[in-house]
Parts: structure tokens; sequence; C-alpha cells
């Protein structure tokens, strides 16, 4: 059962998609680019973005050229798994997209935990269960409660963001270094930005809701564009602002600049940011099992985020590995389905595309392969 109810705005419709990844990339990108210096992450900055515009453009046109746009799995059997050997490759990207939307509810779950660990002193298991239970509530009212908690959340992290960006050039205690930086770290930043601005299912979502279809590209660019443009905000306030920035960024601003009430407005920040992406990868996790099942929507939404729960308690490892792992398991789905079933969807278009001359194209289709193959390799390269 598809759990939609209402439409969303465009504001809407851009906060979920800026959103969908702005949870995990805003805590662990600073970490990663103080490895490297300024031109590098300039540079992975503008590939990942320029990559992320069409990876996700590419997504929108094979979601509204579908028959069934709310599956993803549903859009592959129409596309691609019609012939010999397809149910056996529906099997297998099932159990795929399984693992890969419980690691990114795992990377929230531990997120979450960890910076209020850090404020409270509480023992951050029930930590993990109390931003469950909270973030859980969302399946009460459905897409358009998602859709407005969004908008919300993301206004209160721009906010939250500013305040600490004027903060920190207050209490400067770091400076980014202008050098390009080791070749394999720059090079698993480029992975890092790439998942950051993860937003496939958002996407989705966005194609099947937001009220004027008319506006689905805008709202697409400009979700990718707020996402990068908070991310890198954020992470020039945590390096300015901290005496050493640690692998959940807020932890070390909050440090650095020794007010106490930053060390709370920065859990506010991560909160929000960790709802936001829970719901997103929530919502998709639900409407993928409750199609492929038949299952009630409360139901759906519970076995499969409940699993993600336990692995955050039981199998704790450390956060940037769930993210590289996230990484690498997104870019297998990618390049080996999406891109071959966007070829075949574009052949004959339901509705306007909106790549315009380039859709389909070969050399397009091409380009964006080779760089969700660099993400691929830079998942594999250690940051830490």
């Amino acid at each position: 059962m598809i759990m939609k109810k209402g439409a969303l705005s465009f504001a809407e419709s851009l906060m979920l998609v800026a959103g969908a990844g702005i949870g995990t990339g805003i805590l662990t990108i600073p970490y990663a680019i103080c490895k490297i210096g300024l031109f590098g992450t300039l540079a992975t900055l503008a590939l990942a973005y320029a990559a992320s515009v069409f990876v996700y453009l590419i997504i929108a046109d094979l979601t509204r050229n579908s028959e069934k746009p709310e599956d993803l799995l549903a859009i592959l059997d129409e596309h691609l798994f019609r012939r010999r050997g397809g149910k056996v490759l529906h099997i297998i990207f099932l159990i795929l997209l399984v693992l890969l939307l419980l690691e990114n509810l795992v990377v929230y779950i531990l997120s979450a935990g960890s910076v209020l660990k850090d404020l409270l002193g509480v023992n951050d298991t029930v930590l993990k269960i109390a931003f469950y239970a909270v973030a859980s509530l969302v399946i009460i009212f459905g897409i358009k409660g998602m859709g407005v908690g969004e908008k919300l959340s993301m206004i209160l992290i721009g906010a939250a963001v500013l305040v600490l960006m004027v903060l920190s050039f207050v209490h400067v205690k770091g400076s980014f270094e202008l050098s390009f930086g080791a070749p394999d770290k720059v090079f698993a930043v480029y992975g890092l930005f790439m998942f950051a601005f993860s937003a496939i299912f958002s996407v989705m979502q966005v194609c099947n809701h937001i009220e004027k279809k008319e506006k689905t590209a805008k709202a697409v660019i400009g979700g990718l564009s707020l996402n990068a443009l908070i991310t890198m905000a954020f992470t020039a306030a945590v390096i300015l602002g901290s005496d050493d920035v640690t692998e959940i960024a807020t932890i070390g601003l909050a440090k650095g600049i020794g007010i106490p009430f930053v060390r709370i407005l920065c859990s506010v920040l991560v909160l929000f940011a960790m709802f936001t992406s829970f719901w997103s990868s929530g919502f998709a996790f639900a409407d993928m099992l409750g199609a492929q099942f038949k299952l009630p929507r409360c139901a759906s939404w519970f076995i499969a985020t409940g699993p993600a729960l336990l692995v955050a308690v039981f199998l704790p490892l450390g956060i940037l590995n769930y993210v590289q792992i996230g990484a690498g398991a997104l870019s297998i789905i990618l390049i080996l389905v999406v891109l071959p079933a966007y070829a075949n969807a574009v052949r004959q278009p339901r509705q306007e595309l909106l790549l315009g001359r380039l859709s389909g194209s070969k050399v397009m289709i091409g380009c964006v392969a080779a760089a969700i193959v660099l993400m691929v390799v830079s998942s594999l390269i250690p940051i830490a």
C-alpha cells in the first residue's frame, strides 16, 4: 500500500530533496575535508554536484515515464526485468535495495545517538530508541506530513548553520589549507559528496507527489543546490571554529566555540538533519515493502525501519564505515540497473523529458556511468 496523502508544494519538494542527503553529509564531510585542502574540496564538490544533477534528473525522467512510478522495483520490472531471468534479477535487486535502505537508516540512528549522548551523557541505546520512536510518529501524517516536516526542519537547519557560522568567525580556531590534498583522500571525499547528495528516493517521491509537475526539475536542482550550500557553510563553520575536527563534526565544533548554548544548538541541528533523512528513506523503504508484499501502512513502516534500530544498537560500526558502504551500494544499484532502465524508458516517453536533447544520449549516459564508477572506487578508500 503506497503511503500517499495530499500533494507536496514546490517548497516542500525542494526541501525533501535537500534534506534526504544532508543528514549524513553535514556531519561527516567536515572531518573528511580537513584531511585535504580547499582546492581539492572545491574540485570534488563541483564534480559531485554536476554528476548528481544529471543522475537525479535521469531518475526523475525514469520515474515520470513509468506505469508504476511509486516503486523502484516495479519500474525496473517494466523497463529492464521483462526478459528471461527477470524474476531472479528482481529478487537480487530487492535484496540490494533492502540492504541499502537499511544501511541508510542505521547511519541516521547512530548519528543522532552519538550527538545526544555527547550532550546528555545518557546511555546511547536509550537515545537511539527515543530517536526512532519520535521519527516514527510521521507515519500518522503520511507523505504530506513528511513534506511539511522536511520544510520546517530545513528552515531550522539553515538558521542553526547561520548562527554557527557567525560564532565560528568570532571564535576562530582553525583555517583552510590552500592546497589540493593527497589524491587518494581527495578521491574519497568525492565519494562522500556523492553520497551526501544522495536523493534517489526523495526524487521519486517528488515526481509522484509534487503539486505542479512542471516544477519537478527546478525542485530537484534547487534541492541539490541547497544541500551543497548548507553543507559547505557548515563545513566552513566547523573547520574555522574547531580546535580538532571530529568524525561527528558538531562535537568538535561545540567544544571549540566553548559556549554551552552551542552544544544544544548543534544537537538540535543534528536531530533535525537526521529526521529529514530518516523520513525520506523510511517512507521509500516502507512503500517498497508495502507494494511488494501488500502490507498495510503501519506494518510496512515498522517492518522496514525496525531492523535498523536493532543493527544500530547491536552492531555499532563507525559512522564513516556505514557511509562509505552506502556509497558503494548506491553506486552499484545506479550503474547496473537504473541507467539501462532509463535508456529503455526514454525511447518512447510518456511525458516531456527533463534533460531535453540530452535525454537518452549515449555520451551523457556514459559520462554519468563513469562518475558513478568513480564513486564505487572511492568508497573503498579509508578516510581516517
